[in-house]
């Protein structure tokens, strides 16, 4: 309190005890006390993210509902040129950049060369196929919830299938699966359709459809509601792209100028764009990332500054909140990879995010 305000209350004070009818004086208001600040607390140290080994053959699937990744197995190599199979379920956040290894109760064998798509009607990433120890060509189809972090073993579906690739129609509610091949080296040309609802696998057999192959790619243009199929190793060296609608079970054959036709080729849907982005090579010859639009059927050599390099047989696939495609994994003459990548086609660049475990 001022001296001012102390001399004022003491004048009033002797005033009043003398019987004096002079007016008391009013005090000027008081200002509150400040509040003490709440302590912060510390959180406790961060466990720093730590993202999958390095690997190939290896799938993954954005859960638009989560926004994250989900990434299963894959496969490395012995020091004698053996292939060892990987297994867990792995999520990246491509918002925080950061890789979680999820450990669900049970799951899935160790796999590699499987193929996944996101149902979004279930809220469920749908895994079939892929290469084991047990079996090469497996016919197991899995759900996977990552809200409650579980694996589910569904209807088998078509048996022998190596290479097979599939991508979930949103507009029909359904996985479509193309082509594939088996250990006596035929490659097989069906289409086969997955309604997860009704838990069942159905051949499709429409005509005319593309050659037989495998290690193609499919992504589901949300823009024409058709499902877009490039590349693979076929009988006929195929290099036109085809589009199969659901509805009416046809294929289109598209443009057949582009990318030099290849296998194990990754492509994912930039809805934002409208546009389908291609990356990889089975022999390294091309490192170009190439977009194509269905609507006007042409592919666009886009050549960014930088990018993953000499790679085959990774992982991809688009998220629309970050906008960005994420890459993981892969591999350049046996030697396996796993670094994660972000690809923005709005600068035309490539980005590594996170560096491979040691």
């Amino acid at each position: 309190m001022s001296a001012r305000k102390v001399t004022l209350t003491l004048v009033a004070l002797l005033l009043t005890a003398c019987g004096s009818t002079q007016p008391t004086p009013t005090a000027a208001p008081s200002t509150p006390a400040p509040v003490p600040p709440t302590p912060t607390l510390v959180p406790p140290t961060e466990i720093p993210s730590v993202p999958p080994s390095a690997r190939d053959y290896v799938p993954m699937a954005y859960d638009a509902e989560s926004d994250k990744m989900i990434l299963l197995g894959g496969q490395i190599y012995g020091e004698s040129g053996n292939i060892l199979f990987i297994g867990g379920t792995w999520a990246y956040d491509p918002t925080a950049n950061r890789w979680t290894e999820m450990k669900p109760a049970s799951s899935p064998t160790d796999r590699s060369a499987a193929d996944m798509a996101y149902d979004a009607e279930s809220d469920r990433v749908i895994m079939y196929g892929g290469a084991g120890t047990s079996k090469i060509g497996m016919d197991e189809t899995w759900a996977y919830d990552f809200n409650t972090n579980t694996w589910a073993e569904m209807a088998k579906g078509p048996s022998d299938y190596l290479g097979g690739q599939i991508a979930y129609d949103t507009e029909s509610d359904r996985i479509i699966l193309f082509a594939g091949y088996n250990m006596a080296g035929f490659m097989y040309d069906n289409t086969w359709a997955y309604d997860f609802n009704a838990d069942t696998w159905t051949e499709m057999k429409p005509d005319p459809h593309p050659s037989g192959r495998n290690y193609h790619d499919m992504v589901y243009d949300s823009e024409s509601d058709r499902i877009i199929m490039w590349g693979g190793d076929s009988t006929d060296r195929d290099p036109c792209v085809w589009a199969y609608d659901y509805n009416n079970n046809t294929w289109q054959k598209g443009t057949c100028e582009g990318p030099i036709r290849r296998g194990y080729v990754y492509m994912a849907y930039d809805v934002k764009a409208d546009r389908t982005i291609l990356y990889g090579n089975e022999n390294y010859s091309d490192l170009a990332t190439w977009a194509y639009d269905n609507n006007t059927d042409t592919w666009t050599k886009l050549e960014p500054a930088t990018s993953p390099g000499v790679l085959s047989r990774f992982a991809m696939a688009y998220s629309p909140v970050v906008d960005r495609v994420i890459l993981f994994g892969g591999e350049v003459n046996y030697t396996t990879k796993g670094e994660t990548w972000s690809y923005d086609l709005n600068t035309n660049s490539w980005t590594v995010v996170a560096k491979a475990q040691e």
